[in-house]
């Protein structure tokens, strides 16, 4: 049975705790943490709940001193580090961080030392899609509000952070800056036909390249608002290109364009090098491309092809990762699945990818990497619309990018669809 009952009884004196805080941050018992003491974890409340649930945790010499305890929520991943906002001896309130959905455990370490809790904490993953901006049956390009505005044609999003973001308009080609918190879209470049950018890690800097020849690239920045400054060209002797991607070092631009060519571009001296001339990646309008930091690959998404391709930064391992079994909606492993169209792709906080599978698809997929399992998480398949609501009863009009913002928050535009969506997983 649920603790929600025992947990509402705690609030009063939770209230009461962090109203404390200010005073010498640990109100209740009196007792110091003994060192030759063990430290035992009783029983927690409640004993299921969500990302920023929180969480009392009952046992015995925890000592006072908030500095000295880690809580952390254990799942099948890793573990993940809950807010600790108040400790007595014999109480720990906590907030859960967001995790994967399952049985997890509860691991609290006091002055070193580590304890696990009896019993395990139900973490249920909250899902939802919405629309932010835009629709299929208004378009064109006009700034304003989130409600007023119009978009034709996007190629590509980059987030920024604090629920904004770039896109990159193929039609009425523009780069356009879009801010939940301001309620506000502002064109911030005419005339740029920019693909899929690459954000830095601190997301205050964003390039892209132009998507045809001479693949111009611009640099935005936080600090200059958003303007545009040009930096360089990949040159004229690539097709079109519809990505590109830092690498961990955030010293080049990489991009994989249509007649297969994986490339580089150094920032700093604007340098071309050619690092494979014949990945297999040949498409009619680029790849789209990210990389993974957690295995130092470039994964890039051919939608000719039907599948993602694995290739090493230096170009010299290619590898057919998932898909390349056809056109199709296929859900199993990477050597089991297929794709109809896959285009965009990001990474999620743990390493896992999405992907938008765009035209005969209208729907998200999701690579795992503990399995490398490929699963369809939102959208329903060949099914065009826009509408919002849980993943399983949303609908995408041209999925064709996305972006995570480290937040917990995909941002999605829709080609055709022209608008752009949010997919939150809390």
């Amino acid at each position: 049975m649920k603790k929600k009952v025992l947990f509402m009884i705690c609030t009063t004196a939770l209230a009461w705790f962090v109203s404390c805080e200010s005073d010498n941050g640990n109100k209740g018992a009196s007792a110091d943490h003994d060192p030759n003491a063990p430290v035992t974890i009783e029983t927690f409340m409640p004993d299921s709940g969500r990302i920023r649930e929180k969480v009392i945790i009952k046992g015995e010499n925890f000592g006072t001193d908030k500095s000295k305890i880690e809580v952390y929520f254990v799942d099948q991943l890793t573990e993940r580090a809950a807010s600790v906002i108040g400790v007595d001896n014999n109480t720990i309130y906590c907030l859960a961080p967001r995790q994967m959905d399952g049985d997890n455990q509860i691991k609290v370490v006091v002055h070193g030392k580590e304890v696990t809790a009896p019993t395990r904490f139900g973490y249920t993953v909250a899902e939802n899609v919405s629309t932010i901006t835009g629709s299929s049956t208004n378009t064109g390009t006009t700034d304003g509000t989130l409600s007023e505005a119009k978009f034709s044609y996007i190629h590509g999003v980059g987030a920024v952070g604090n629920e904004a973001m770039l896109i990159f308009q193929r039609d009425n080609a523009s780069v356009r800056y879009i801010s939940i918190p301001d309620n506000a879209v502002v064109t911030v470049h005419n005339g740029f036909q920019g693909a899929k950018p690459a954000v830095t890690k601190d997301k205050t800097t964003v390039y892209a390249a132009g998507w045809n020849s001479p693949h111009t690239v611009y640099k935005y920045t936080k600090a200059a608002g958003w303007a545009p400054t040009r930096i360089g060209q990949l040159g004229t002797e690539f097709g079109r290109a519809r990505a590109v991607a830092l690498d961990a070092t955030e010293e080049h631009l990489y991009f994989c364009d249509a007649t297969g060519k994986f490339a580089r571009y150094n920032i700093a001296t604007q340098q071309v090098e050619r690092l494979n001339d014949d990945t297999g990646a040949a498409t009619s309008d680029g790849n789209y491309l990210i990389y993974n930091p957690l295995d130092g690959y470039f994964y890039v998404a051919c939608a000719n092809k039907f599948g993602i391709y694995k290739i090493s930064p230096d170009g010299s391992e290619v590898i057919t990762y998932a898909g390349f079994n056809g056109a199709a909606v296929l859900d199993g492993y990477v050597q089991e699945c297929a794709f109809a169209q896959p285009n965009g792709l990001t990474l999620d906080e743990d390493g896992n990818i999405y992907v938008c599978d765009g035209f005969n698809a209208y729907v998200i997929r999701k690579i795992s990497i503990i399995n490398n399992y490929v699963s369809t998480v939102a959208g329903a398949t060949n099914v065009n619309g826009q509408i919002d609501g849980s993943p399983r009863d949303a609908r995408f009009n041209y999925p064709y990018d996305i972006s995570n913002d480290g937040e917990g928050n995909f941002w999605i535009i829709e080609g055709w669809g022209c608008a752009v969506r949010k997919y939150a997983v809390e």
